[in-house]
């Protein structure tokens, strides 16, 4: 398997084919129907990012699928290997982590937006600090990382502050679990 690294985006085409393989896309995949869809949708690069993360979804639903089958523990941890050897993620431990860092961020991002409705309640609220406070803990990890095997003392002591954000967030968490816990109460005597 070739790493992202290595090379060049998917095009479009490439990315309608792919959908088309999983029998996830009916278009005609012609360069004049993904013209009208990038004009529609801003141009050709916020289209083949929209394409990509179509297809990233259609993935993850088999992926879920795929995590029902009856394996052994062994086999399951082989295929996350598996998948971050196909992100190229699995060269390093920064790159693992920032990899781990980037699905966190991108699974955090529906929980803030869902926080932000005032009739959601302290449960989401909790995840979506929860979720802050690990995306913080692996940029620390990441960071630390790099700062350590460059023997810069002063970036890892540039860490604090992002120690103390992910504490922050932590506590913000536990906060709304205990709100959660308070409007309960009254229903479990």
């Amino acid at each position: 398997m070739a790493h992202p690294e290595e090379t060049q985006p998917a095009t479009v085409e490439q990315i309608a084919a792919a959908m088309a393989a999983l029998g996830l896309y009916d278009g005609e995949n012609t360069a004049a129907e993904h013209a009208v869809e990038a004009d529609r949708l801003g141009g050709a690069e916020a289209y083949r990012v929209r394409m990509v993360n179509s297809l990233l979804g259609m993935v993850q639903a088999q992926a879920l699928l795929a995590e029902t089958a009856d394996i052994t523990p062994g086999a399951r941890n082989a295929a996350y290997t598996d998948q971050l050897s196909a992100a190229g993620a699995d060269e390093d431990q920064v790159a693992t982590v920032e990899f781990l860092r980037w699905q966190v961020l991108r699974a955090a991002t529906p929980l803030r937006e869902m926080a932000q409705r005032p009739a959601t309640g302290p449960v989401p609220l909790a995840a979506a600090h929860a979720a802050e406070a690990v995306q913080v803990l692996l940029g620390v990890v990441s960071a630390s990382q790099t700062a350590m095997t460059a023997g810069d003392t002063q970036a890892l002591m540039d860490q604090v502050d992002s120690i103390d954000a992910a504490k922050e967030a932590l506590e913000n968490a536990l906060t709304n679990v205990e709100t959660f816990r308070t409007l309960l109460a009254p229903l479990r005597a």
